[in-house]
């Protein structure tokens, strides 16, 4: 006989068993039936509660319908941010300054770094593929900002910036494009991007901290104009 429990507690215990180690990245759940003894609970608030794990990324199904844990992604998280604070008022500027806190620490850190070549390739190819669209050149942007977020060491600086990145893939990519489908608006931040990799390069911490608040503080005045 099944106990009184919601989706919600159920949940919460699966949570558990991912944090705790006792679900690892890439087992294969028990079946619905084993599952739902385990957690004394019917079949149908189980599947709820499978459902909700699926829809935040914590479980996915493979060709047959079997589920297996999978790595943590704050994609789906970040997805439903996005949808919930686009529509704030100020969401541009407050994500711009929620960058600029952590990117100028994410910047100072890289300096200590030497593998920065991936970050100067970045920039190369931003300078080739300037005129060739808006999406390539947007997908460029954001894989610097992530590059100086992974040369930052820093897991909890890394880990955020997965939430970054989403928010603005999500919900700020109109504004992006128009950015950088404007040629003058694209080769000064082109340039700008250059600067920041050749201050970390030069290991200038300074310089690279200015380089970086310039061109976030570019990025929100170019967006109030549009």
């Amino acid at each position: 006989m099944t106990t009184t429990k919601t989706s919600d507690e159920i949940i919460d215990l699966m949570i558990r068993n991912i944090a705790d180690g006792s679900w690892k990245e890439g087992d294969l759940l028990p079946g619905e039936r084993l599952l739902s003894e385990q957690f004394n609970v019917s079949r149908a608030l189980l599947r709820e509660a499978l459902i909700a794990l699926q829809l935040l990324g914590l479980i996915k199904v493979r060709h047959g319908g079997k589920r297996v844990i999978a790595s943590f992604s704050y994609r789906p998280i970040s997805t439903l941010m996005a949808i919930s604070l686009k529509n704030s008022a100020h969401f541009d500027s407050d994500l711009l300054h929620f960058r600029e806190l952590l990117e100028c620490d994410a910047v100072v850190l890289a300096c200590d770094q030497n593998d920065f070549q991936d970050l100067l390739n970045i920039t190369e190819k931003m300078k080739a593929e300037q005129l060739k669209g808006e999406s390539m050149a947007m997908a460029l942007d954001i894989a610097f900002h992530q590059e100086i977020f992974r040369l930052s060491h820093n897991v909890f600086l890394i880990k955020t910036s997965e939430l970054i990145e989403e928010l603005l893939k999500h919900s700020v990519s109109y504004n992006r494009t128009k950015i950088l489908s404007n040629k003058d608006y694209s080769e000064e931040l082109v340039k700008q991007h250059q600067n920041i990799a050749l201050a970390i390069q030069s290991k200038n911490k300074t310089l690279a901290l200015h380089e970086m608040r310039n061109h976030l503080q570019t990025v929100n005045k170019i967006e109030e104009t549009l």
